[in-house]
C-alpha cells in the first residue's frame, strides 16, 4: 500500500465527488481546477495553486485536496508553536511529517478574499477523497472526506439561505463570478506556478550550499 496518490488523480477524484455531492443540493455551479492566483508581495512564492474551486448559489468554496490514502492523519499541538501534521501507514508504527493542509488552504483564501467582493462568501475546506483514510484527535472543522461531502454540501445550502448574510447568486452571477475568478487568474498558468516553486527551491538550497559548514556556525 501506498501513503498517496498521484496528485492530479486525487485532484481528478476530488473533483467528481464534489460535482456528485453539490449538484443535487445546488441546481447551478461552476468548478474550476487548478485555479493560479498571484501571491501578494514578500511571499517566498509569488503564485498560489487552489485545487478546485466551486461556485454556486450561496458562495465560492476553495478546496484544498490531498491524495493521502491508507493513513491515519492526525495532529501535534504546542502552546509554543503551530500544529504539527502527520499521517501513518494502516499497519505501521512510524509517521511521516507534512505540511499543514488548513495553514495552506488560509492564506490562499486570505489572498483571493482581498482580491474578490465583500459582499461574497468565501470558505474553504481541505478534502481527503481517498479511500482509507482515517483522522485521529480533533481536527479543524474544514478538514473533511469522500464521507463529509454530501453533509457539507446540504450545510453550506442550508446556511447560506437562512443566515442571508451574503447575498445569494443566481445562474448569471454564478458565471460573473467564474469569469472575475479567472480574470484574477489572467495569463498565469500551471507551469508558471511550478516554474516559482522551483525557483525558489534552488534558492533556498542555493543559500544552503554557499553557507556550509562555516557560514552556518
Amino acid at each position: 500500500m501506498t501513503i498517496a496518490l498521484q496528485s492530479t488523480i486525487a485532484a481528478s477524484l476530488g473533483v467528481q465527488q464534489l460535482a456528485s455531492a453539490f449538484s443535487p443540493a445546488f441546481s447551478h455551479l461552476r468548478i474550476l481546477r487548478n485555479l493560479v492566483i498571484p501571491m501578494p508581495e514578500g511571499c517566498i512564492v509569488r503564485t498560489a495553486r487552489i485545487d478546485a474551486v466551486l461556485v454556486c448559489e450561496t458562495g465560492v468554496y476553495l478546496f484544498e485536496i490531498k491524495a493521502w490514502r491508507n493513513a491515519f492523519v492526525y495532529r501535534k499541538k504546542s502552546d509554543e508553536a503551530p500544529p504539527r501534521w502527520f499521517l501513518r501507514l494502516n499497519g505501521c508504527t512510524r509517521a511521516r511529517e507534512v505540511k499543514d493542509p488548513a495553514w495552506q488552504g488560509g492564506r490562499k483564501t486570505t489572498q483571493l478574499r482581498s482580491l474578490l467582493p465583500e459582499d461574497l462568501r468565501l470558505q474553504y475546506f481541505v478534502l481527503l477523497p481517498c479511500e482509507g483514510v482515517e483522522l485521529e484527535g480533533v481536527m479543524p472543522a474544514a478538514v473533511i472526506t469522500q464521507q463529509d461531502l454530501p453533509y457539507i454540501a446540504r450545510l453550506v445550502r442550508n446556511n447560506g439561505r437562512t443566515a442571508r448574510t451574503y447575498p445569494l447568486l443566481d445562474a448569471q452571477a454564478v458565471d460573473r463570478t467564474v469569469q472575475r475568478l479567472l480574470d484574477i487568474q489572467g495569463d498565469l498558468s500551471i507551469e508558471d506556478h511550478m516554474q516559482n516553486c522551483r525557483r525558489t527551491t534552488e534558492h533556498y538550497a542555493g543559500r544552503l550550499t554557499v553557507a556550509g559548514p562555516m557560514g552556518l556556525q
